[in-house]
């Protein structure tokens, strides 16, 4: 009795455990510097969260994602040491405060020196065969320099890069520090033979040159005529397009010049005149010459007496013969003493004097109303 309830109690807890279900198919992927884990899971829920866990020879990662997927590539190529070793992943699935068991991947490796489930290679850079003479030259970009992940991993300075050069006439080798942007190897060929290679291998040693990462083989290659033909007549054709650049531009420019109009420059307005007076001399007012009427007929003057007439010539009045200025008398055959005087006939004289030597005109009262035109001289 006992014992069935220890059996039920134990099934329950074991109940609890696998409550979570765990991940399924959990593979791992390198191609090239791409190095990557994935799994499957079919009752992923918005609360799901999976713990990624990277162990092996060179140290340990944990990180959680919500996919089911999960870059390693930052984790192995961040030092020689990780890219040398080998490594392992565990995927375990979480919901809440419950956990699913964990599952294993197989283990991976870039050193072929180490026994792992999976062995990673590496792409051989581009392969350059230039033919030289009876020979050929093989060049190629330094794989510690092609690689922007191998650049800046952190390694030893004695980092060396081995390659082998396969053909029809036997196998070379070669090799470049971490200091050398180019790897070359100069090859022979027997006379009539074809300049090819079979095939290119390579392996990139830590400086103790104990253990290395393998490359992949390249294919057939064979060798291109000699860059020196190129070369001349690339500066051939680099002088010939200089010379027809400079020909297009100077037409270009003289064409310019010839259509453009140059712009006539804008008048200047003049400023304006803040005086607002005329800047011509004022004419002078005209010079009105006074008239002088002078009546030829006798007329009798009896309001003038003699001791008046004494008294003009004193004070200087004279009349323009040179005489008293006779006054205008009434017409004998007047009827009346209206004081009007009837002028039957008279001639008028306009004198006009310079503003230098005019004479002073003024009237005199004669009595009886009459008034008379004097001058005087100045």
């Amino acid at each position: 009795m006992l014992l069935g309830v220890a059996f039920t109690v134990l099934l329950l807890l074991i109940s609890g455990v696998s409550a979570v279900l765990s991940p399924k198919s959990v593979k791992l992927s390198c191609q090239n510097l791409d190095v990557s884990v994935s799994w499957e899971y079919s009752n992923q829920k918005p609360e799901t969260i999976f713990r990624v866990h990277v162990g092996g020879s060179a140290g340990h990662l944990e990180s959680d994602t919500t996919e089911q997927q999960y870059d390693l590539s930052h984790f192995v190529w961040a030092s020689e040491e990780r890219y040398l070793g080998f490594h392992y992943v565990t995927v375990t699935a979480k919901e809440g405060g419950s956990q699913s068991k964990s599952i294993s991947s197989e283990t991976f490796t870039f050193n072929h020196l180490i026994p792992a489930n999976i062995s990673c290679d590496l792409d051989f850079p581009p392969v350059d065969l230039i033919e030289t003479g009876s020979g050929a030259t093989v060049s190629f970009v330094n794989p510690l320099l092609f690689y922007t992940e191998l650049k800046e991993a952190a390694k030893s300075d004695s980092a060396t890069f081995a390659f082998t050069v396969s053909s029809n006439d036997g196998d070379r080798d070669g090799a470049c520090t971490a200091r050398e942007e180019i790897c070359k190897l100069d090859i022979s060929f027997p006379e009539g033979a074809e300049k090819c290679v079979n095939k290119m291998t390579g392996w990139l040693y830590d400086g103790s040159f104990s253990r290395y990462v393998e490359f992949r083989e390249t294919g057939r290659l064979c060798a291109s005529k000699s860059t020196d033909v190129h070369m001349l007549l690339l500066i051939i054709l680099l002088v010939v397009l200089a010379s027809v650049s400079s020909v297009i531009i100077i037409a270009i420019c003289l064409v310019k010049a010839w259509t453009v109009r140059v712009p006539y420059p804008k008048p200047i307005p003049l400023p304006p005149n803040p005086d607002p007076r005329p800047k011509y001399a004022p004419e002078s007012p005209p010079f009105i010459s006074p008239v002088t009427v002078i009546d030829n007929k006798p007329r009798k003057n009896p309001s003038v007496s003699s001791g008046e007439e004494e008294d003009l010539q004193h004070s200087g009045c004279q009349s323009v013969e040179g005489g008293l200025l006779e006054g205008y008398g009434r017409d004998e055959d007047s009827a009346d003493d209206s004081g009007k005087t009837e002028i039957n006939s008279m001639d008028v004289e306009v004198e006009v004097a310079s503003g230098y030597d005019s004479p002073h005109i003024y009237q005199v009262d004669m009595g009886n109303g009459d008034m008379a035109t004097c001058y005087q001289e100045r």
